[in-house]
């Protein structure tokens, strides 16, 4: 089988991007032969892999820089597909990256996500429900993403979709009128045996922090939307030898001063974004993931890998899936009473906290890598079904 697979950013910086390059080893390794149109900038070459340059008309993360580097990629990226149609069996396209395609991989709706957004990540904004509805105009990356969307789901235009959760499966018929019996369901996936790593005393040697201390692990790159200002205000409940890490890429200044207000300045680390998450949760003690808006939430299940507890909030979509599995404590979005209770429960009971982190390594298994090829080859069987259909 010949696959074109269609993504920007085929790198391990975050995590979209580790689930895309990983469902390509694995695909790859399954004998599939993988052809990735993506931003040479931004990827990594992988062994049997064969790399296909789209550039976009400019790498600007500007306001109006970042919508038209999108635009364009896509835009491009459809181009080249279509010039090259008849060499592949199927094109797997994995969010908006183009709008050619026979399988598309959705990790959210965006107009579904903002509809939510007034009760979820904007709940403390004024006239969040006024905000929501002029998105498009005051955020023209909102307008780009669903221009995009509009032209991917159209009647006729794929044989088949995959979506994060069931959630965004019921987005899409409510959206965009997809038919729900063309969606699977196919959750990210995470290289289960990579994160269940032993625990690592040097990277806290690296930060400063003592081996006695407490370290708790915050990720994610969108800082506002994964509620790192709720995360700085709950470690001001905890005791003075609890830290906080925070691994990702994102404009730190405003967090740095909430640290510092709080008197935590010291107690806050900044790390930047990483390719090697794993070390990381090898040296924490629980995962804070307070996020306001998130369709999944790969951490949660990074986490459970590397059998560390988790504290989150039922915004993240992977949130049930830790909770049933009692890997987990679950509060609403902004909640910082709840997450600080939980976070000092969890800080306070070391037996807790790994009861719950094994509770959550076995429940991460069902996520591996394997499982989620297997569950792309279906897909994959079934859009080859539906286009030979198509022909008779």
């Amino acid at each position: 089988m010949r696959i074109a697979f269609v993504y920007r950013n085929l790198n391990r910086s975050g995590s979209l991007e580790r689930d895309s390059i990983q469902l390509v080893e694995g695909l790859a390794a399954r004998g599939v032969e993988m052809h990735c149109y993506c931003d040479p900038a931004l990827s990594q070459e992988i062994p049997d892999v064969t790399l296909h340059p789209v550039r976009p008309a400019t790498r600007s993360r500007s306001r109006l820089g970042y919508p038209l580097l999108r635009l364009s990629f896509a835009a491009r990226a459809t181009k080249a597909i279509r010039a090259d149609r008849a060499r592949y069996d199927l094109v797997h396209v994995l969010g908006v990256a183009a709008w050619e395609h026979d399988v598309v991989h959705v990790p959210a709706v965006m107009a579904a996500e903002q509809k939510r957004w007034p009760e979820e990540g904007g709940a403390s904004f004024r006239a969040a429900s006024l905000r929501a509805a002029l998105a498009p105009v005051l955020r023209p990356e909102v307008a780009a993403i669903r221009t995009i969307e509009r032209l991917q789901f159209r009647p006729g235009r794929y044989a088949r979709l995959t979506a994060v959760t069931e959630r965004v499966r019921a987005d899409l018929a409510r959206v965009h009128g997809v038919d729900p019996d063309s969606v699977d369901v196919v959750p990210p996936s995470v290289d289960v045996a990579r994160f269940a790593t032993a625990r690592d005393g040097a990277l806290r040697d690296q930060l400063g922090i003592a081996a006695d201390s407490q370290v708790i692990l915050f990720i994610g790159h969108a800082f506002e939307r994964k509620g790192l200002e709720d995360a700085i205000a709950v470690l001001a409940g905890t005791q003075p030898s609890a830290h906080l890490v925070v691994v990702g890429d994102g404009r730190r200044d405003e967090f740095e001063r909430a640290a510092e207000a709080l008197g935590l300045r010291e107690r806050v680390h900044f790390v930047g974004g990483t390719v090697e998450p794993e070390t990381y949760y090898a040296a924490a003690d629980v995962l804070l993931f307070p996020t306001r808006s998130d369709p999944w939430g790969l951490p949660v299940i990074e986490a459970m890998a590397a059998g560390l507890p988790v504290v989150t909030t039922s915004a993240a979509g992977s949130a049930k899936v830790a909770e049933e599995a009692g890997a987990a404590f679950v509060a609403p979005p902004r909640a910082r009473e709840a997450l600080g209770r939980a976070l000092v429960g969890l800080l306070d009971e070391p037996e807790l906290r790994h009861r719950m982190g094994e509770r959550g390594r076995a429940e991460a298994a069902r996520f591996s890598l394997d499982a989620t090829v297997d569950a792309t080859l279906q897909t994959y069987e079934r859009a080859l079904d539906a286009k030979a259909r198509r022909v008779r």
